[in-house]
């Protein structure tokens, strides 16, 4: 069964009925108790109950709640459509009217002062008099309602409840008025339930999906064997193995006695010549831990053992050794769907480990019979993840959980809430050597088209696919913000700085002070405007001509506004009976902006070498790329 949603009520700091969408992998962000870990936890509780590494406790309940009963639920898809609940007779799980308004399976359990009180399946049940209890009856019940309604015995087995239920359903099928009920299939004191009941609960359980949970927390505490040492935590959990604990039981039980025997014969023996020194002693077998007779470790090439070596290292073996143990109880249980949890991931792990983990667990995930779930709280992690794969957790004004599943925007949102500086920390800080600030997100579009358009620039350097280099749009009017509190420079970032000129303009050399104030940083810093007016202009007159129609005089290219000269000239050109002058200050900006930006995504493609050295430009564009490899080597 393939989990879709879990419900949450009255748990920790989901007080209100809180519905949680997963996909094939599911990834959490958010701030620190924010109820990432309470997700995971309640999932642990709802599928391992007693075996939780979650115990509930009064606690759990949130101070201010007047109700006193946890709900965890949880719906899915991909579930049996048929099982047995009584007689070795399949019935179906539709027919059966089990499944919810979607035709989805949902279960919900119902959790009292620390114990499962009881399991109901949320379903579009009859609800009609004499259909609305059929799962609670048992079979003399049953045969006696069909006998009340004058059903012909010829239409159903009298030896099979489904069989009678289903006779009685389609007799009055146009009546039974289907709504969303609660269908009790568990309680834990109550004995009225039938055994068809209790049945359906025992089916399911049998298709739960396995769950493990990797916590985070408690693998970082010195004191916890397991981040201490990974293979004797192993050697424990092996031997905790079904077959091989109760193997062990009775080869302890069989030595045990063996050894007693010894003791009792060597002191009779002993009471045959000291009768005194005899009755002062007694056979006493002391138990001790299977783990302490083997000894395992993991060496490297030098022999350093496992536990001498660093905790990001111990805790990327106790990763892997989770992921192994979990497949192998889904081969074990011979249940398909299994779903993996595990919190922060990144935890002391290197940036090439962080991105081979988070590989793994995208290839894992790609399997339609498993499904991963993270939390973290790394941005650059997030980057990684694919955003619809994302789920962002932050509270409203009222201290409410709202959880937003990935869109385009989730990248933003996630900056926004977290508090970093989103296109540095997301495309993970610790593999960037060199920002390179730019004024707007076209500048950024443009360097990295010229460069993969320009074999001779890309050889210099790939702008497009190196990830020591980031580039930035700095926002124009924010510009002096970012240079002059030095921002990148406090992430440890080189720094190359080009703007435009804006020579011709009123705006001319607008940016030669932030020039020279990056400049006066010293070494990793570099800044320097350009020599033509705008990037724009770095594209040839025969460009412009064959994507706009329009010939542009080559004289005065280097201070002329490109996007400007071509918007006015599509104007005179179009059936619009205003003139360029007419138009206010908005639209002007509009229809350049436009242009400006078709340039950049799709025309600056075109430029090559020649049409650069054609304006004589070329020497220039290349010192770019090359200053750009030097501080991001």
């Amino acid at each position: 069964m393939k989990l879709e949603k879990i419900i949450i009520q009255n748990f920790r700091c989901f007080k209100e009925r809180t519905e949680v969408e997963f996909s094939n992998m599911t990834v959490f962000i958010g701030r620190n108790d924010i109820g990432k870990s309470t997700i995971l936890e309640a999932l642990d509780i709802f599928f391992n109950d007693k075996d939780a590494s979650v115990k509930l406790d009064s606690g759990d309940v949130p101070t201010s709640s007047k109700k006193k009963d946890i709900v965890i639920g949880a719906i899915f898809s991909d579930f049996p459509d048929k099982i047995i609940i009584d007689s070795d007779t399949p019935t179906s799980v539709a027919d059966e009217y089990l499944l919810n308004t979607n035709n989805l399976l949902e279960i919900h359990k119902k959790y009292s002062a620390g114990k499962l009180k009881e399991v109901v399946l949320q379903a579009n049940h009859p609800t009609i008099k004499d259909a609305k209890d059929l799962l609670s009856l048992k079979i003399d019940d049953l045969k006696a309602r069909a006998e009340s309604l004058k059903i012909d015995v010829t239409t159903y087995d009298a030896r099979i409840s489904s069989s009678i239920r289903k006779a009685i359903r389609d007799s009055i099928k146009s009546k039974l008025k289907p709504v969303v009920s609660e269908i009790r299939i568990f309680a834990e004191k109550d004995d009225s339930l039938s055994s068809d009941a209790k049945q359906i609960w025992n089916q399911f359980q049998e298709y739960l999906p396995i769950y493990r949970l990797f916590q985070s927390d408690r693998k970082n505490e010195e004191k916890d064997s397991e981040i201490q040492d990974p293979m004797k935590f192993a050697i424990k959990r092996t031997l905790e193995l079904g077959d091989l604990k109760e193997q062990l039981i009775k080869i302890q039980g069989e030595v045990e006695k063996a050894l007693i025997d010894a003791g009792n014969r060597t002191l009779k023996k002993l009471a045959e010549m000291n009768p005194e020194i005899a009755k002062q002693l007694k056979p006493e077998f002391k138990k001790t831990t299977w783990e302490k007779a083997f000894d395992f470790t993991l060496l490297s090439d030098d022999e350093i053992p496992l536990n001498k070596r660093g905790s990001g290292v111990k805790r990327l073996i106790l990763l892997n050794f989770f992921r192994a143990e979990a497949e192998r109880l889904v081969s074990a249980r011979k249940v398909p769907h299994a779903i993996f949890a595990l919190e922060e991931p990144e935890t002391s792990q290197h940036p090439d480990h962080q991105r081979k983990l988070i590989d793994a667990f995208i290839q894992l995930s790609e399997s339609k019979f498993n499904q991963i779930v993270l939390t973290t709280h790394s941005p650059g992690i997030a980057r990684m993840i694919p955003p619809d794969s994302l789920t962002l957790l932050k509270k409203d004004e009222n201290s409410k959980i709202i959880l937003t599943r990935g869109n385009n925007e989730i990248y933003r949102e996630i900056a926004d809430v977290l508090g970093v500086l989103p296109d540095i920390e997301l495309q993970n800080i610790t593999r960037v050597k060199l920002a390179v600030c730019v004024e707007g997100k076209n500048d950024v579009t443009f360097l990295k088209n010229i460069c993969d358009s320009i074999p001779e620039l890309k050889a210099i350097i790939d702008l497009q696919n190196d990830e020591r280099v980031i580039v930035l749009p700095m926002g124009g009017s924010a510009l002096q913000f970012w240079v002059n509190n030095d921002y990148l420079g406090r992430l440890k970032l080189n720094q190359f700085h080009l703007y435009d000129s804006d020579i011709g303009s009123e705006k001319e050399h607008q940016y030669s002070k932030h020039v020279e104030s990056v400049n006066k940083r010293g070494r990793g810093n570099y800044a320097c405007e350009t020599i033509l007016r705008e990037f724009e202009n770095y594209i040839h007159p025969t460009i412009i001509k064959e994507c706009y129609n329009y010939d542009i005089p080559i004289e005065h290219w280097n201070v002329l506004d490109i996007p400007e000269e071509v918007a006015k000239r599509n104007l005179a050109e179009s059936e619009s009976e205003k003139s360029w002058d007419e138009l206010d200050m908005d639209d002007k900006k509009k229809r350049a902006g436009k242009i400006k930006n078709q340039i950049a995504e799709i025309h600056c493609k075109k430029i090559s070498k020649k049409t650069l050295d054609g304006l004589g430009s070329y020497n220039e564009v290349k010192s770019w790329y090359e200053k750009i490899a030097e501080l991001s080597a």
